[in-house]
């Protein structure tokens, strides 16, 4: 990533890549979460969620199902 976002939307791409590429990743949208930057991260897996996410939406067929802490 390098753009200096106020908003970033992340959508599902970090399932590919190898561990570093990922790591490197995850490590940027830290720092971008750090400096307060707002960030849209749409995944399947409820780990990445919780690892990476403060709130968190459940969506069914586009309908928020419950949004809460992550």
């Amino acid at each position: 990533i390098h753009v200096d976002p106020d908003l970033l939307i992340v959508d599902e791409i970090l399932g590919v890549g190898d561990a570093k590429f990922q790591e490197k990743c995850y490590a940027k949208i830290e720092d971008l979460r750090d400096r307060g930057v707002s960030i849209l991260f749409v995944s399947h897996s409820t780990e990445v969620v919780q690892r990476n996410c403060d709130h968190a939406a459940l969506l069914d067929k586009g309908r928020v199902v419950t949004f809460g802490p992550a």
